[in-house]
């Protein structure tokens, strides 16, 4: 049985073993309760990973538009009604 030791700043390391077992990976989010007084219980709340940070969740994310990036940004900024210059005047 893998175990773990407590480190003095109340923190221990999942061995390797377990994270392979339960899949574990960085961004999991790990529960973690008393039962029984002396058992401590670590549940798993894993979301569906998208992989990779947000650069890659959004990749493509406007690929199939009609117009360019820069075209689109234009017309929400004109749709603003505001522009950055107008912001910089205020200070």
């Amino acid at each position: 049985m893998p175990y773990v030791v407590l480190s003095s700043k109340g923190q221990v390391v999942i061995p390797a073993e377990v994270r392979k077992e339960m899949n574990l990976k960085e961004g999991d989010v790990l529960y973690a309760c008393v039962e029984d007084r002396n058992r401590l219980v670590i549940k798993v709340n894993r979301k569906e990973r998208t992989g990779g940070g947000i650069v890659a969740q959004t990749a493509g994310l406007l690929a199939d538009m009609e117009m360019s990036g820069a075209e689109y940004v234009e017309l929400i900024r004109k749709g603003s009604g505001r522009r950055l210059d107008d912001f910089e005047d205020l200070g």
